[in-house]
């Protein structure tokens, strides 16, 4: 039993689809071929050619099928395919003698399951880890793993499960620990390696792909991803199916070990988390429910190095990642969010929203454009580009305040706005003069002014002290100014820039003064009063600005101008932020 075989990959795959092309052109023409000869009868002058054409159709479905064997047995064989040659052991010379062997090899399995039903002994259920274990040389061959769990059938197999997991607690339910997991790969793994080899080879029958999954106990189908290496499409549907039930099915009377094992087949596979994000719309919902890891037990360190690994910058690939990004935002900011406003509780020195704040910086852009667009819906060079031009601005506020409910996260966004505000380089660009160059100042202004909408309203949801929230405010007020002072204005004398970041400071204190001081019922201003000084500051500032550097000042119309940009920018965001913390 078994062959040793050659093959290079890139060629083979090339010559099966080069079979499937002449069996495509044969199947079209034998028919009417075939018609046309026997209409002919004897009068049909040409060689007999309808049984070669039979012949030639067979001969590429016979070879096309059995390379196909070899290369769906290579692929579990050898790690990845690379190019060139590769050489292997086949455990079988034939498929069809594949196949007949896992068929034969399931029988003693199940009769000693049939016998450990009816004295469930010690002794019994060792015949059966016994039936299973001598399956395990053969299972690398997709044909023998389909083959066996044929003969098996669905509510065998999982019944060899379930008699292992019943007197382990809630298993079925809630998982197994890592500890019996290892027990149970000594026992039970090669069946679980076998569904996880015909399934990624895609020979499981209708009921296996979804009537199995869908009727399985959750801790059955953590157990086969846990004791197995899944393919993405497998490990996302068990993750669909154990993480999509309801959160109150894992309030703990145990440890949940079903996010264990997810999380950690996901940690070894972000490319499959990043698709499972992307393409299941309520999974970011199922994964990231603040409670979700700390019901279950489960580090939340190590789901958020899974996420890492899923949506830093340079995973996986980018139309994927971005489709990711927007569930995931759409899902945290989610109007009645678990995150912002429920009854969950404070998500504070969190990783999981330090790595969600870390990561979403490349987005920033899209979101700020979602937040322009409200505002200025005239100004279409700064709308947003699909899919994110469908997400409500609301949405995306949303997500940053519960993000920000973590300080370290909170920063962490805050730093990122900073940075991407100066990227836009709006100082290149004065507010009056040039039509062309006045029009860049517009489009980079708006886009500023949505950043700092966008984390005002975020920033309503922050769990912080009256002062720190002062200093934050004061700070994103200051945004549309600050990019004026360090870009349009750069000044190389060491003393002169020392004078003008002071000048930012004490800017920045007296915005904080008023603020705390509205905060503290220390004066009669309303948040509206506040929110008017505050713009009124900022176009001060851009005036005072030009005059201490030497630029031309601004006429007092271009100055009420400015001041009204500036208002329409940020002026209803800084009420609404005011309001709610000072109310």
């Amino acid at each position: 039993m078994g062959e040793f075989v050659g093959i290079d990959p890139s060629r083979a795959e090339q010559l099966i689809r080069e079979m499937e092309g002449g069996k495509d052109v044969l199947g079209r023409t034998r028919h009417g071929l075939e018609a046309a000869i026997a209409e002919a009868g004897a009068s049909w002058t040409g060689p007999p050619g309808v049984a070669a054409m039979h012949q030639s159709w067979a001969f590429f479905d016979d070879t096309q099928r059995d390379l196909k064997w070899r290369m769906d047995t290579l692929k579990q064989m050898v790690p990845t395919s690379g190019n060139g040659l590769l050489t292997v052991f086949l455990p079988f010379d034939s498929e069809a003698e594949a196949a007949r062997q896992g068929k034969a090899d399931a029988r003693p399995i199940t009769e000693a399951l049939k016998r450990h039903e009816i004295e469930n002994s010690v002794e019994t259920w060792r015949k059966v880890t016994a039936a299973t274990a001598a399956t395990k040389e053969k299972l690398k061959d997709p044909t023998y793993a389909a083959a066996l769990l044929t003969a098996l059938g669905p509510d065998t197999f999982r019944a060899l499960f379930m008699h292992w997991m019943k007197d382990k607690g809630p298993a079925m339910d809630r998982g197994i620990p890592v500890g019996l997991l290892q027990q149970g790969r000594e026992t039970l793994g090669p069946l679980a390696e076998a569904y996880a080899n015909a399934e990624r080879a895609g020979r499981l029958g209708a009921e296996w792909r979804g009537k199995f999954l869908e009727s399985t106990q959750p801790g059955v189908l953590t157990a086969l991803i846990a004791m197995s290496k899944p393919s993405d499409r497998l490990l996302n549907q068990v993750a669909s199916r154990v993480l999509g039930r309801p959160l109150a099915a894992d309030f703990p009377t145990s440890p949940n070990w079903n996010l264990h094992a997810l999380v950690e087949a996901y940690d070894a596979n972000p490319q499959a988390l990043q698709t499972w994000l992307a393409d299941n719309k309520d999974a970011a919902g199922w994964l990231l429910h603040p409670q979700r890891a700390r019901l279950s037990g489960v580090a939340e360190a190590k789901l958020a190095g899974a996420l890492d690994k899923a949506l830093n910058p340079s995973a996986g690939t980018a139309d994927v990642r971005d489709r990711a990004w927007f569930n995931i935002i759409r899902g945290v900011g989610a109007e009645n969010s678990p995150w912002v406003g429920g009854s969950w509780g404070v998500i504070d020195d969190s990783p999981i929203s330090e790595t969600l704040a870390k990561n979403v910086a490349p987005y920033l852009d899209q979101l700020a454009r979602g937040q322009s667009k409200r505002d200025s819906p005239e100004l279409e060079v700064a709308f947003p580009a699909s899919p994110w031009d469908t997400l409500a601005p609301d949405d995306a506020s949303r997500f940053m305040g519960g993000l920000m409910q973590d300080k370290d996260a909170a920063k962490i966004l805050m730093k990122a706005s900073q940075d991407y505000t100066l990227s836009l380089d709006i100082g290149r660009f004065r507010p009056f003069g040039d039509e062309a160059i006045q029009d860049q100042y517009t489009y980079r202004a708006a886009l500023a002014g949505g950043a700092a909408n966008l984390m005002l309203a975020g920033s309503t949801y922050a769990e912080w002290t009256d002062d720190e929230y002062a200093d934050w405010l004061a700070t994103v007020a200051l945004l549309p100014v600050a990019w004026l002072s360090n870009k349009y204005w750069p000044i190389q004398d060491a003393n002169v820039a020392t004078a003008r970041d002071a000048g930012m400071d004490e800017a920045k204190d007296g915005l904080k003064g008023a603020i705390t001081d509205y905060f503290d019922k220390k004066t009669p201003a309303t948040a509206e009063d506040v929110a008017k000084r505050i713009v009124e500051r900022q176009a001060e500032w851009v005036n005072s600005s030009l005059n201490e550097h030497g630029q031309k000042p601004l006429t007092e119309a271009q100055q009420n101008e400015v001041r009204m940009a500036f208002r329409g920018r940020v002026y209803d965001a800084l009420v609404k932020a005011l309001e709610q913390r000072g109310g």
